[in-house]
């Protein structure tokens, strides 16, 4: 085995969090390997299923796979690591977590182990297990993201937000829009999920929505809203398109925002209630879209060199 392979190794090892014997245990391994140059006659997909035998876990050898590969890590020692995976005993549980994440001003799409299909909008991280699809398939989402389940009935689908609530699904379409210190939006497209949350005095509350719905969980003052909507315009942002269907000035912004990573100062509330119509427009660029928006309204806009209170571009709405 190539030193660099070894080492690579190792300081996985390190990142899981494995104690002195188990660490001592994959050393003692590596050195068994060494030893015996057995890397070139091992068939990988053979000890891949040897090791998922071993530890009863039908995911964990693609998902560690997949992870390792991420990180670089050789065909060998990616081998090795099959051999010697059945160490982590139920006993000694070390789960490996992978994360998705999208830069602002950008999305991103991602195929899951079991074939679900997730869009991620800017600033947006989803972090799931190597446990995931085993029993559920629990995901925790930091963001905005559109999900195309694959149906599962024995394995739920659930999003746990950072407003204490998840929303939970056996194959369906839906939207959730989950930013931290922001309420929580779901929109359902089509199938059903059920929403829960935790209520002032701890008890675990649950609103069940149907197709064409979306939910507004106001975390800070514990209130559920669930009203129609056109929800192709809820996730028209995935496809880089608004659809102006009486939409307000306020979603409006919102979708920008995470769109082109810029942050909105409107000077006058009033202009957030604006509500436009007209179709379905592609975001080109910021300037051409707030063009589009004066046509019809009063506002100006501009930018604001002075504010820098973050890393985010302003603009002035007045």
């Amino acid at each position: 085995m190539k030193r660099e392979d070894r080492r690579a190794i190792l300081d996985w090892v390190d990142d899981t969090g494995a104690d002195a014997p188990v660490r001592k245990k994959i050393k003692g391994i590596l050195d068994d390997i060494d030893a015996l140059d057995v890397l070139d006659t091992v068939d990988v997909e053979k000890a891949l299923e040897r090791t998922r035998r071993k530890i009863g876990i039908r995911k964990y050898g693609r998902i560690l796979w997949t992870g390792l590969a991420g990180a670089a890590v050789s065909a060998a020692a990616c081998t090795a690591l099959f051999l010697f995976s059945g160490i982590f005993s139920p006993e000694v549980q070390v789960p490996l977590y992978s994360e998705l994440k999208v830069n602002p001003g950008m999305t991103g799409t991602f195929v899951m182990p079991d074939s679900t299909v997730v869009v991620l909008n800017g600033g947006s991280t989803l972090t799931y297990s190597s446990a995931y699809g085993d029993r559920s398939r629990e995901v925790s989402l930091c963001g905005e993201a559109y999900f195309d389940v694959a149906e599962d009935s024995d394995s739920p689908f659930i999003v746990r937000t950072p407003s204490d609530s998840y929303v939970t699904v056996y194959g369906t379409q839906f939207n959730v829009d989950a930013y931290d210190d922001a309420d929580c939006k779901v929109t359902l497209i089509n199938g059903k999920v059920g929403f829960k949350y935790a209520g002032r005095y701890g008890k675990i509350n649950e609103v069940v929505l149907s197709p064409g719905e979306r939910l507004i969980y106001e975390r800070n003052g514990d209130f559920i809203q669930v009203k129609e909507v056109p929800v192709k315009s809820d996730i028209a942002w995935k496809d880089g398109k608004i659809i102006l269907e009486g939409t307000p000035l306020s979603d409006i912004l919102d979708i920008l925002s995470k769109r082109y990573a810029v942050r909105f100062d409107v000077k006058d509330p009033a202009y957030l209630d604006y509500r436009y119509s007209g179709g379905t427009f592609t975001i080109f660029s910021l300037e051409k879209v707030l063009e589009t928006l004066q046509y019809s309204s009063s506002f100006e806009w501009k930018y604001d060199d002075q504010a820098s209170s973050d890393s985010a571009l302003v603009v002035t709405i007045y």
